[in-house]
């Protein structure tokens, strides 16, 4: 594997742990996106050195997701990995606002009732700064849904 490999490999990783996979999954997605042809757990387990259970288990995941599907030749599975970073990017604003971000919204007003002029002076900070963030991803959401260069292939 030569150097540009593993940076790539080091990069769709840590993304990936970003967007709330594991480091394993991470690195077997990367390593298959590389990979001109599909391939089996044995020689995912080999390229990646991973152990066997876990390339197993990030693949469920991962297809599950639909990042990598699954052909059977016989007894043997062969995987492919799909390009879906954009695809994945674009959930991510939403599902912050909606897991994140509002639920603490609710969390930070109710714990303003309860406590003393300063403190919730600094929960009014935290609240005021999670609007600020609702306001800039509820306008990266717009883009997303009106851009035309977002549409192209």
């Amino acid at each position: 594997m030569d150097i540009e490999e593993r940076k790539f490999i080091e990069i769709v990783e840590r993304i990936m742990v970003r967007w709330g996979y594991t480091s394993t999954e991470g690195k077997v997605y990367a390593t298959l996106l590389l990979s001109s042809t599909p391939m089996t757990i044995t020689e995912l387990v080999e390229k990646t050195g991973l152990s066997r259970s876990s390339v197993s288990i990030s693949l469920t995941r991962l297809s599950r997701d639909y990042l990598v599907t699954c052909r059977k030749r016989g007894r043997i599975k062969y995987f492919t990995a799909s390009p879906a970073f954009f695809e994945k990017f674009l959930h991510q604003p939403k599902e912050m606002l909606e897991r994140e971000i509002r639920p603490l919204e609710e969390i930070v007003k109710s714990m303003m009732r309860k406590y003393d002029e300063n403190m919730k002076s600094k929960l009014n900070a935290i609240l005021n700064d999670l609007k600020k963030l609702e306001c800039v991803l509820e306008l990266i959401i717009r883009v997303e849904e009106e851009s035309e260069c977002l549409t192209n292939e």
